[in-house]
């Protein structure tokens, strides 16, 4: 064959003196080794971190042995016939496919690499992995030694799977909890209701007692009950705190964690005891009917296996690509996340375990929860994770809606720190006008907690039960933080939870500094019950004195436990924050003072300047020009928008919200790494509004006081804000 100049620069490049000696079986086994350690061993962790989605389902190990087949053995053969096909034609073509190949491996397994230990994001990141994949592709084939290294790997072909299908074998593994009871036994109803995202020091004021102008149902909750104010959660993610609440035990694995892990939990221990149940639990799978026939998933091999399929590819291309990309790949589907197509939720039982869907509205399953409070003789579980105060924002104090309740995570920021999704901007306007939505929705759950306690004393239970209100984790507020990820600046506000245990006949509340952890619940309720437990916990009873005071906080998981000072917690800067920002109100209405500027808050509009001529374009995201309130429970409070003019403007643009002929919020753009922007969000009370149609209009402010100029905004192309993929984390 001739050498061109094609030929002869890819000689060059591949610079492999041993190219016609090296084995072809050699070159399959590598293919094998390269494609297990790229793709087979990241898929084979991801579906282990899940295991709860294969119990859930009732599937089984049937479909194990399939993907192990398929990713293992089935793909890396294909692409070792496609070489062999390849070579049919000619030796080239065979080198070229090869070469390809072990390149492409060789990126896949940089990428997540580079996503460890790269400074560089997005784009840079890429390069950096393409980079050495180059690198590497052409060690591989100038070196002899490195490809021996690869043949010694090939263990790895088998070491992956066996490792897989033992840990899956070993999910379906059922042990009874050992309970024993002890001359305290009391077999009491025990009522448990867990928030969702709700940092405890919220609740408080500077001098760290309970705001009861703002939160008057958990001031009466704390004068019946032991308040614990410096309790901490030991997770910021729902899939590791809520099991670790149950059980007693910091995480123990990466994502919700199933029964075979944690056998001893709250609803095994109860189910047990013969206690009826009425569970409430959407996320974790450690609660299970009892009469559940296990086809909750799709039915038969192949379907089966390509309902897990639908979730690898997907999550796969995550474990790939930079952060930055996320929110433009595919939407992971819900039951990854624990979050089921398919739940039990019947409204008229009383019993049972109920998984409503994310979509379903808040309020009706606190509502169904309230009902299953009947006051029933029988000894009952009662247990509740109520996914409030929790993104999205959508309920006012009074419990109406003014935006739609449903699955849609996403934050109001327009632009968040680094571009990247949970993480707040640097905007402090944009990230007080979102703390004033979380705080509203805390106000509701705060009359939520009212109704519990009346509920509770309509039926009797109040005085008999043993009583738990707290939470799974916290939410930071915090300029260019996380939103959930913990860090020195924000800890103080994610690990704190809120913790009121009431125990039975209790009258007299009292106020507990103890450094009280979400894993000392499960032990609390056993000790107050007289329950001795068979497995030890890392948790112990908040009533046991023979204990010493922890000395540190403990969170985090298996794989990355640690400790902080609880003084953390103590010292804690969010009531001073949030008095800082929102003042000290008494009621709803204080959230509402955080004006651009206060002169023009309840001013007529016809007693200011208004431009005649000029006019404003304004695409509004969220607005009106008449806004209907009726008997649906649903006040459009929440107004949006952005300036369609593409230029960035040297200040940003005041904006002024008038309902009715009288202005009750002015906001501004915001700014992005100090820029103004062209886009703005503002909150107005829900009581601007009446019943019927009421008009809603804009402007743009200018001028000083007391000459301030109103030019009237005019809608143009509505556009609505593009559909993020990227899904919350419980």
């Amino acid at each position: 064959m001739k050498i061109g100049p094609w030929t002869r620069g890819w000689a060059v490049w591949r610079s492999d003196p041993d190219r016609q000696t090296r084995s072809r079986f050699l070159d399959a086994l590598h293919v094998f080794v390269l494609f297990n350690f790229a793709v087979a061993q990241p898929v084979y962790d991801r579906l282990s971190e899940r295991a709860s989605l294969f119990v859930d389902q009732a599937i089984g190990l049937p479909v194990a042995y399939t993907l192990v087949a398929i990713v293992s053995a089935g793909l890396p053969a294909a692409i070792v016939l496609l070489e062999r096909l390849a070579g049919c034609c000619s030796r080239r073509c065979y080198e070229t496919l090869h070469c390809v190949a072990v390149a492409l491996f060789l990126f896949v397994l940089a990428l997540p690499v580079c996503k460890q230990i790269s400074p560089l994001y997005g784009s840079g990141m890429i390069s950096c992995a393409a980079i050495g994949s180059a690198l590497g592709t052409r060690l591989y084939f100038r070196f002899r030694p490195i490809r021996s290294v690869v043949t010694l790997a090939s263990l790895g072909i088998v070491i992956f799977p066996v490792i897989f299908l033992l840990q899956f074998s070993a999910n379906f593994v059922k042990v009874a909890p050992s309970v024993k009871h002890t001359e305290r036994w009391q077999p009491v109803p025990v009522v448990v209701l867990v928030f969702d995202e709700f940092c405890g020091s919220s609740l408080m004021t500077p001098e760290r007692e309970i705001d009861a102008q703002r939160f008057p149902n958990f001031a009466t909750l704390a004068r019946d009950s032991t308040w614990f104010r410096n309790a901490t959660s030991v997770n910021q993610n729902t899939v590791q705190a809520l099991p670790a609440i149950l059980s007693g035990k910091y995480p123990t694995v990466a994502y919700a964690p199933i029964s075979a892990n944690l056998p001893q939990n709250l609803f095994s221990i109860f189910v047990e005891e013969g206690f009826d149940q009425a569970i409430f639990e959407p996320v974790s799978s450690l609660a299970r009917p009892v009469d559940e026939a296990g086809t909750r998933g799709p039915q038969g091999l192949w379907l089966q296996t390509g309902f897990v399929a639908n979730f690898l590819w997907r999550v796969y291309l995550y474990h790939l690509l930079p952060i930055e990309y996320h929110g433009e790949l595919p939407t992971i589907p819900r039951q990854w996340f624990g979050l089921h197509e398919n739940r039990d939720a019947v409204p008229t039982r009383s019993r049972g375990v109920f998984r409503y869907e994310w979509t379903d509205r808040r309020d009706g399953q606190f509502r169904h929860f309230l009902k299953c409070l009947d006051g029933s003789d029988k000894p009952t579980l009662y247990f509740m994770h109520c996914l409030l105060p929790h993104l999205p924002w959508c309920y006012l104090p009074s419990g109406s809606l003014y935006v739609e309740d449903g699955p849609d995570w996403q934050l109001l920021s327009v632009k968040t720190a680094r571009g990247l999704p949970g993480n707040w901007g640097p905007d402090e306007l944009e990230l007080i006008n979102n703390q004033q939505r979380y705080l509203l929705q805390l106000l509701y759950v705060d009359q939520l907690v009212g109704k519990l306690i009346a509920r509770l004393k309509a039926t009797g239970l109040y005085d008999r039960c043993l009583l738990v209100v707290t939470a799974d984790h916290g939410i930071s507020f915090r300029a260019n933080q996380s939103r959930r990820g913990i860090v020195p600046e924000n800890i103080d506000e994610i690990l704190s939870v809120p913790m009121f245990i009431k125990r039975p006949g209790q009258q007299q509340g009292t106020i507990s500094d103890q450094d009280v952890e979400s894993v000392d619940i499960l032990p609390t309720i056993a000790d107050v019950l007289g329950m001795a437990l068979g497995r030890e916990m890392d948790g112990w009873s908040v009533f046991d004195t023979s204990r010493p005071p922890r000395t540190r906080k403990t969170f985090g998981d298996a794989r990355a436990l640690a400790t902080v000072d609880p003084a953390v917690i103590r010292n804690s800067k969010v009531p001073l924050i949030i008095r800082d920002r929102f003042g000290e109100g008494s009621g709803p209405e204080s959230l509402f003072q955080i004006s651009q500027i206060p002169e023009l808050i309840g001013r007529r509009v016809e007693s200011l300047k208004l431009a005649t001529t000029a006019q404003i374009e304004m695409e509004f995201l969220s607005l009106g020009d008449e806004v209907r309130v009726g008997k649906s429970r649903h006040v459009p409070c929440l107004f949006a928008g952005r300036l369609p003019d593409e230029r960035t403007a040297d200040a940003p643009t005041v904006i002024a919200i008038a309902v009715n002929g009288t202005i009750h919020a002015v906001t501004r753009t915001y700014l992005q790494s100090g820029v103004p922007s062209r886009q703005w969000s503002a909150m107005v009370p829900e009581s601007a509004f009446h019943a019927g149609h009421n008009a809603v209009r804009c402007y743009k402010v200018t001028g000083t006081q007391p000459d301030w100029l109103l030019t009237p905004c005019v809608p143009v192309a509505p556009v609505q804000p593009a559909p993020r993929n990227e899904r919350g984390t419980p």
